[in-house]
């Protein structure tokens, strides 16, 4: 009885060592490559636009697309802070009381925002403009579970969300 429990534990940590653990290897190294791939097609996307000082619809589908070819689900989150200049009075009624001095500010469009500019729902979308001196920021998160998470989560019962 015992010889025969030794043999199976073996058989055991044998296909777990020969097949699982170089599988979910082989998955994790997919997973790094694509997140290389994300952040490189994120970071052309941004200096894109960067440089031109706007986003059209097509290089924001031409973004996505290449995000889908990895066949995964995104969810792309889009920061714009518009620089904004505002003098400085003592009395913001009198204008003889300017001090010769501007207070920086930063208006921020969001994702819904931007998305409403490039695809309104009755016409064909305008370019969405920035300025010089606009911090622009892209955050791309995965929202499906990949082949090496679920194989994780086989081998270590849990949720790993």
């Amino acid at each position: 009885m015992g010889d025969s429990l030794s043999k199976i534990v073996a058989i055991f940590l044998a296909v777990l060592l020969l097949f699982i653990f170089p599988i979910l290897n082989m998955f994790e190294n997919q997973d790094d490559t694509t997140q290389i791939f994300v952040l490189t097609q994120t970071c052309e996307f941004v200096d894109s636009a960067r440089s031109l000082g706007y986003i059209t619809p097509a290089m924001y589908r031409e973004f996505v697309n290449k995000l889908s070819a990895t066949n995964n689900i995104y969810e792309v989150e889009m920061e714009h802070y518009h620089q904004k200049f505002d003098p400085v009075y003592d009395d913001p009624k009198d204008s003889a009381t300017f001090k010769n001095d501007f207070n920086v500010n930063y208006w921020a469009t969001y994702t819904g925002e931007i998305m409403e500019m490039l695809f309104p729902e009755a016409s064909a979308g305008d370019d969405y403009k920035m300025s010089k001196g606009d911090y622009f920021k892209v955050m791309v998160k995965n929202r499906n579970k990949t082949a090496a998470t679920r194989i994780q989560e086989i081998l270590f019962n849990a949720d790993l969300s």
